[in-house]
């Protein structure tokens, strides 16, 4: 615990993961989107840890990171893999929907965002230009160049989002 607040002294490890976290999510242009576990496939493991360990807790980790982001982060544009908003803590989920209305998304009837339309994906291009690729992309991923998701990889790669 530090000063007293309640809130265990991060790693630098974590530190690293959610400046890598917060870099990608700056770069998410308004009215677009990327699931917790788009962003996640674009980080690599932590030195020492095992692969597989974190292919199964990569997503997690990035909504950790997202639920005590700075404020200038655009964190609203960040969801699940079903489109769905996530709580944020102090903050509710019609502000976040608000806030992606203002962006010029639309929700479908149950409250979803279609992520075949309003999914985003750095270019190979950009993503190296920005330094947002940390990892080169895996084989089936389910996000490709164009910035969306096709509907075979998305039915064939569901965990992954």
């Amino acid at each position: 615990m530090d000063s007293g607040k309640g809130k265990r002294k991060l790693s630098s490890q974590t530190i690293a993961f959610r400046a890598q976290v917060y870099k990608i999510v700056r770069a998410i242009p308004a009215g677009r989107v990327m699931t917790y576990g788009a962003i996640a496939s674009l980080i690599p493991a932590p030195k020492g840890m095992d692969i597989h360990a974190y292919e199964s807790i990569k997503a997690r980790w990035v909504g950790y990171a997202m639920a005590d982001c700075p404020e200038e982060v655009p964190w609203q544009r960040v969801v699940n893999a079903k489109g769905q908003l996530s709580r944020r803590p102090g903050l509710d989920l019609p502000y976040q929907r608000h806030l992606l209305e203002a962006e010029g998304v639309i929700f479908d009837v149950a409250g979803r965002v279609g992520l075949d339309h309003y999914g985003w994906a750095p270019s190979r291009r950009r993503a190296a230009s920005r330094s947002l690729l940390i990892t080169p992309p895996r084989t089936g991923s389910p996000i490709h160049r164009s910035g969306g998701q096709s509907r075979s990889s998305k039915t064939r790669k569901k965990g992954l989002r």
